[in-house]
This record gives C-alpha cells, sequence and structure tokens, in this order.
C-alpha cells in the first residue's frame, strides 16, 4: 500500500521503541519513517485508536488476545495468519465462533494481500467491519466457555 500507515504503541520500557525503530530502519530504510510509535494509551483511547485504523494486523508468531476482542468490539477488520501455537490462533478462533473467514490468510502472500485490500478498498472493509459488528456477539455473550469450566470444576470437585 503504497499510502498506507503503520502504528505501533509504545511498549511498558521507553528503550523498546527506539530499539524497534533502529532495527526497521536497518531492514526497511526510508519506509520505516511509514511507521508511528503512539505512546501508551487508556482503555477510552485505545478503543478508539482501534475504531480509527483500517486494518489490523494479528502480528506473526505472536497473535492477538485481549488486544483481538478489543478490535472487534469496534468492528476493527484483523488480518490473521494462524501457526502451529495457540498464540497465533486465538484471532483465527474468535473468527471461526463468529463465522467469519475473510480475513484469515492462508500464507503470507495472502496476509499481505488481505491487509492491502482492507487498507485500500472502503468497500471491502465496511463489509467486514459490518461482519464484524453484526456477530460479535457470538464471542462476548457466548455461555458454552464459561459452562464447560464449570462442568470441568464440578467434575474435579466430585472427583475428589
Amino acid at each position: 500500500d503504497p499510502l498506507g500507515v503503520i502504528v505501533l504503541i509504545e511498549g511498558n520500557q521507553p528503550t523498546w521503541a527506539p530499539l524497534l525503530a533502529a532495527r526497521q530502519r536497518s531492514t526497511m530504510g526510508t519506509l520505516a519513517d511509514r511507521v508511528h510509535f503512539v505512546s501508551r494509551q487508556s482503555q477510552g483511547d485505545f478503543q478508539r485508536l482501534l475504531a480509527l485504523a483500517d486494518v489490523l494486523l494479528d502480528p506473526l508468531h505472536f497473535g492477538g488476545g485481549n488486544s483481538s476482542y478489543e478490535g472487534f468490539a469496534v468492528g476493527a477488520p484483523i488480518v490473521t495468519l494462524p501457526g502451529a501455537f495457540l498464540r497465533s490462533r486465538i484471532t483465527f478462533a474468535l473468527y471461526q465462533a463468529m463465522g467469519i473467514s475473510e480475513c484469515i490468510a492462508q500464507n503470507r502472500d495472502d496476509y499481505v494481500a488481505k491487509a492491502v485490500r482492507l487498507g485500500t478498498d472502503p468497500t471491502c472493509r465496511a463489509h467486514v467491519r459490518s461482519r464484524i459488528l453484526e456477530n460479535n456477539h457470538k464471542i462476548y455473550e457466548n455461555p458454552a466457555g464459561v459452562r464447560e469450566l464449570e462442568a470441568f470444576f464440578l467434575d474435579t470437585l466430585a472427583a475428589r
């Protein structure tokens, strides 16, 4: 995306952003100028930042979790590439629970293509946002997981 900008939130340690910026400069050259760091946000400001984003990127080898839940609450499209480990499959599982597959990439090239399309195609982005907002109740208001844990704890207690 020739107009794309990446926004990253500074970490807990003040040295992290400059170290990452230096690493990006060495690997990305002048494209690193399109990566911007913002200070840590209050919960409300973080939600507003997520709502403003055209697309969120589920980090490869790390994955979303709380951030994916928070992004889906405001309808933010999140591109994900599920890997072998749980940490890279949380956003994928949330999409499955919502019945949405448009943002689940099959490989790295597909991950990039989906991110660029969402970032540059307002119609596609609006469609995905709408689907997320219509279906996100399935990940927030689903008591099935609570009932499974409840049964596990009761069975474990009864076995003792």
